[in-house]
């Protein structure tokens, strides 16, 4: 996991279930990455099922169940296996 993996997990749950671009996530407070590095990570992030899309262009996502528990301390992903590199997934 990565510092911005954090805050991004956090601005989706701050949405409530709302789904969210990756563009509009590259400009909140917090997040210091590009569009496009927002949206690799966010690749990687629902390799590790903590996040989802609605569409397989990566346009819109939203929290998984596994990564609310993941923010409250219910899920330790160190022990789940390293997620695949975003450009092969």
């Amino acid at each position: 996991m990565q510092c911005v993996d954090d805050r991004i997990l956090e601005a989706l749950n701050d949405s409530e279930g709302d789904w969210i671009t990756p563009g509009y996530l590259s400009t909140l407070d917090g997040i210091h990455a590009t569009e496009a590095q927002v949206r690799e990570r966010c690749k990687v992030l629902a390799d590790a099922d903590l996040v989802t899309f609605l569409t397989e262009d990566a346009d819109l996502v939203a929290l998984t169940t596994e990564g609310q528990q993941y923010l409250e301390g219910k899920v330790d992903v160190e022990l789940y296996p390293p997620p695949r590199h975003p450009r092969v997934i």
